[in-house]
């Protein structure tokens, strides 16, 4: 208690004395710290060239007598539109979801572990704050082509990630592999990666060997899983961002072959309506917001991908198709 009361005073002018300002998610981040390296890790994103993102505040004080634990579990509390989350490394953050403002309270170690800011801060807060600043996070991986978006969908275990390393095998862009962040800019659909690893289970070793050379570790969720950064580790083409064109559901079959059935907009929208985190009652303008970003890209096209063979099998058979798909509306 005594360590959270200070942190609580330590959060002011003259404690937090750097600051700079990024680009996340397609929202300005203003950031305040009084680590030179929470500024070094920050830098990797690209810094601001205009000032009509939605933006939102970021105060982190790296606390040198914290103590640290690698081990520990990720946790989440929300009491309406406050969210508090405590992370590894002893990591704490509150999210006030209303003032659209993060506080986070870190130990040393933390404050310069690029996996933690990749894998775990950045995400976590644009998970939880994106839609008060107009990004729906949508849990579904998404790869491009040609500046066409395809958004691979599907419930969790489908074999999302997998299918995404399989295309981008192939050629297609990898954006995303597991969360993807929508936003509306002027009048196009932008679907933002964060250029974080992609998360392969152990079992996916016999279709990617090179994943044999790196040993799995614990995710955010807890699983064990390899967590590869898609460019340094697989030389896949990486992109930030994509206009969405088309959206596959993944399931998993015990039959062979690969099939693609059209899907209706309703799918579409019920399926990533009811997998959007709940808001509180005071946000009903977010939620209106999510409503009509997740509507507007139901009209893609859409299937229903049904397959039983490998993700080498299903990308070969996906990559035919749109191909076709493309010419014929060429």
């Amino acid at each position: 208690m005594d360590d959270i009361v200070t942190m609580n005073l330590a959060f002011n002018q003259k404690t937090l004395p750097f600051r700079t300002d990024f680009v996340l998610a397609g929202t300005r981040c203003f950031l305040t710290t009084n680590s030179e390296d929470v500024l070094r890790l920050a830098a990797q994103w690209q810094p601001t060239k205009q000032s009509d993102e939605p933006s939102f505040e970021m105060e982190i004080l790296v606390n040198s007598s914290a103590g640290d634990s690698c081990e520990q579990t990720a946790h989440f509390r929300g009491l309406r539109h406050i969210v508090f989350a405590a992370l590894p490394h002893s990591g704490l953050i509150v999210f006030d979801l209303l003032r659209k403002r993060v506080h986070a309270a870190l130990s040393p170690s933390a404050a310069r572990d690029l996996v933690f800011w990749n894998t775990m801060l950045l995400p976590i807060t644009i998970g939880v704050l994106g839609t008060t600043l107009g990004v729906v996070p949508l849990h579904c991986a998404c790869l491009d082509r040609e500046d066409q978006g395809l958004l691979v969908a599907g419930l969790s275990g489908a074999g999302k990630s997998t299918l995404a390393a399989a295309l981008a095998q192939r050629g297609f862009a990898f954006i995303s592999d597991d969360w993807t962040y929508m936003t509306k800019q002027q009048s196009r659909l932008v679907a933002h990666g964060l250029f974080s690893p992609i998360k392969l289970l152990p079992d996916t070793v016999r279709f990617f060997p090179r994943l044999r050379e790196f040993v799995p570790r614990k995710t955010l969720n807890g699983e064990i899983a390899y967590e590869m950064d898609p460019q340094n580790s697989f030389q896949f083409l990486v992109k930030g961002t994509s206009h969405p064109r088309y959206i596959v559901f993944l399931e998993r079959t015990a039959t062979r072959g690969c099939h693609l059935v059209p899907c209706r907009p309703e799918h579409v929208r019920d399926f990533f309506e009811k997998s959007a985190e709940r808001l509180p009652d005071e946000l009903s303008d977010a939620k209106t917001l999510r409503t009509n970003i997740i509507k507007l890209f139901s009209g893609c096209p859409s299937w229903m991908l049904r397959t039983g063979e490998s993700p080498q099998r299903t990308a070969e058979a996906i990559d035919l198709f749109f191909s076709e798909v493309g010419r014929a509306t060429a």
